[in-house]
């Protein structure tokens, strides 16, 4: 396995739910170089086919929850094993313990997966992301790069 990819979910379009893509665009300007940077509506296929034969995967993602706090971000590593199953619904509906599901019992998972789910405030239509969801995508492309950059220059499997 090789290579890094971080991974935006989202639809830009849908206020909050435009997070992914706007930490992988927050990335790019940045540079990262050695990663790649995507973004996915997250269609199931899609994901997989981006992650497969990675080293590395960090995948994005705005959620729903109820109550909501916006902006609060959730961290998973998922390992191999089928105990690790990652459940989070999508703002947009994705369940991504069934993307992590069909990658595993396919052998199409890659060597490390950690996903990063932040609480959506609006998921309604408009191109802005509330207040306390911008200030996540800071935070979240500091740590991303970090845990890339860690990644990058390590001799031993990618540890986040």
């Amino acid at each position: 396995m090789k290579g890094i990819i971080v991974i935006g979910v989202g639809n830009p379009y849908r206020r909050d739910d435009g997070l992914g893509p706007a930490v992988v665009s927050l990335l790019r300007e940045r540079g990262l170089p050695e990663a790649v940077l995507a973004t996915s509506l997250g269609e199931t296929s899609d994901l997989i086919d981006l992650w497969e034969g990675k080293e590395l995967a960090v995948v994005v993602d705005a959620i729903l929850a109820a109550p909501a706090h916006p902006g609060r971000v959730h961290r998973l590593a998922v390992g191999q094993s089928a105990g690790d199953r990652a459940r989070a619904a999508g703002s947009h509906g994705l369940d991504l313990g069934n993307a992590v599901e069909l990658a595993r019992e396919s052998g199409r998972l890659p060597g490390r997966l950690v996903l990063y789910a932040v609480e959506a405030g609006d998921a309604s239509l408009g191109t802005e992301l509330t207040p306390r969801v911008e200030a996540a995508v800071v935070r979240l492309a500091d740590e991303i790069a970090t845990v890339v950059w860690a990644a990058q220059h390590s001799r031993r499997p990618a540890a986040v």
